[in-house]
């Protein structure tokens, strides 16, 4: 039992059965307020064409007994004579050897009244049939008759008359009775009854073709509903077990399909980073790898006296540990780029003063293969930034000039004050790039195959470290086709 009950508890929680539920009870709820709003409406609604209905035939009798009380004399052979006022009914047959249409009624002799003559020709045969049948046994007993001053003659006790709609009857243009029926309560006639309870069968069958209906539409809406969540539910789980492969299907364009785009594009992100992760692992492991190779090669010559402690071998081993400790630097700096714990010590500096002492600590290097300078630097350029940072990425940034920019290539340097900060562009001859490589440019260990190449030299961090500091003093940089043939990058500083 508790294990039935729990996984009842469990089937309610899904998506499809909590959309189910909620439908059904749903139009429940409607069918249900609507059948008692119809019921009610339809017994206020009939209760009031009976009443009219009472009132035609009220209408339809006082002209007949006003001519049954004058031709009487009074209604002295009624007044305290309930035989008298049921002999009415049962006189309301056509007369003795007739049928109602005034043809002798075979094999019938006549009939004695009583003393009793009631204008049976006068009244509507019709209107008298109608009352004398088995079912308006309820009618005849709520009808009464009072005379001119309302006092009760026969018929109905009606007690109070509050309420009570009476037709008067008249006999020489003078009131001489009132005539009227007693409130039916909530108990309805027989036909009346038959009918109201046909509206009921009718309604429920309604109710209950109306609910099939709207729970199999309600099956369908969640079914459709639930089954794109529960396939953005699987996708999720795959990812989360690092299937990132792993796409949602996106069959529609509406919230859920947009959540599916969305975790499509998370799919996305997280394999890149991944492959990224994974690409980011081998190439600092290839980095650190020849540096410490090399040492280890160095120290083990050393070791088994191949080669001699002597200047040479000291400056060979002191170049790989800079190497080796520029590398760590470079990682580290990276590192905490990304935990956004990047030391930046801002203050008020002369930004073109900065880029002239990089260009002449770089002058020595470019001149040596032939890179003639050219500069653009308006003065003075006034940011608020960190000397050291910006130091850094100009050193990086010329650094590549010097690697990679052809022999007697050329490269120029423009810095200018603009609203809001400052821009600096710097352009080479080349070798240039092409587009697709320019996006990739600021990636971590990326080198450019051919003439940006690791033949000359470098970790492939430089750019990526370039573009921290650049964000972290929320700027931005951009790789783009240079003038000169090569490469322009434009770095854009806020005051």
């Amino acid at each position: 039992m508790t294990d039935l009950l729990r996984c009842r508890m469990i089937a309610v929680r899904t998506l499809f059965s909590k959309i189910l539920l909620a439908q059904v009870v749903s139009v429940v709820l409607a069918l249900v307020v609507v059948t008692v709003i119809t019921r009610a409406s339809l017994n206020r609604g009939f209760k009031a064409f009976l009443e009219k209905q009472e009132t035609a035939v009220l209408q339809t009798l006082a002209p007949a007994l006003g001519d049954f009380h004058e031709k009487q004399g009074g209604w002295r052979f009624l007044r305290n004579n309930p035989q008298s006022w049921q002999r009415i009914w049962r006189l309301t047959q056509p007369p003795p050897g007739r049928q109602p249409g005034g043809r002798p009624r075979p094999g019938r002799g006549p009939r004695a009244n009583e003393g009793l003559t009631p204008p049976v020709e006068m009244m509507e045969p019709r209107l008298l049939r109608w009352m004398m049948a088995p079912e308006r046994g309820m009618l005849r007993e709520r009808l009464f008759l009072l005379d001119e001053n309302r006092s009760r003659i026969a018929g109905s006790d009606g007690g109070t008359l509050e309420g009570v709609s009476l037709v008067p009857i008249e006999s020489d243009q003078q009131v001489v009775g009132w005539l009227g029926f007693t409130p039916m309560g909530n108990r309805l006639p027989p036909d009346a009854a038959r009918f109201m309870g046909g509206q009921i069968r009718i309604t429920i069958v309604s109710l209950v073709l109306a609910l099939v209906v709207a729970a199999a539409l309600a099956f369908l809406l969640a079914r459709n509903l639930s089954r794109p969540v529960r396939q953005l539910g699987e996708t999720v789980r795959r990812l989360s077990r690092g299937e990132y492969r792993s796409r949602a299907p996106q069959e529609s364009r509406d919230e859920i399909g947009s959540l599916a785009g969305h975790v499509n594009q998370l799919a996305e992100t997280l394999e890149k980073n991944r492959t990224a992760r994974q690409r980011w692992m081998a190439d600092i492991a290839h980095e650190l790898r020849t540096p410490v190779a090399i040492l280890k090669g160095e120290i083990e010559a050393l070791a088994d006296g191949v080669r001699q402690p002597d200047e040479r071998t000291s400056v060979s081993l002191g170049e790989e540990v800079e190497h080796l400790s520029a590398l760590v630097d470079d990682l580290q700096t990276l590192a905490l780029s990304d935990a956004g714990a990047l030391n930046i010590h801002k203050k008020h500096i002369d930004f073109s003063r900065l880029v002239r002492q990089c260009m002449e600590s770089f002058s020595d290097r470019l001149a040596a293969r032939g890179i003639t300078v050219d500069t653009e630097l308006e003065d003075p350029v006034n940011l608020y930034a960190d000397p050291q940072r910006l130091r850094q990425m100009l050193h990086n940034l010329l650094e590549n000039s010097s690697r990679y920019v052809l022999q007697d290539g050329n490269v120029r340097v423009t810095l200018n004050q603009q609203q809001g900060g400052a821009v600096l562009v710097l352009e080479d001859s080349g070798p240039g790039l092409i587009t697709d490589q320019m996006e990739q440019l600021f990636d971590r260990f990326y080198r450019v195959e051919g003439g940006r190449s690791r033949s000359g030299g470098g970790s492939g961090l430089g750019l990526a470290i370039c573009k921290n500091i650049v964000e972290a003093h929320g700027g931005d940089i951009k790789a783009d086709h240079s003038a000169l043939g090569g490469l322009a990058i434009r770095i854009s500083l806020p005051e």
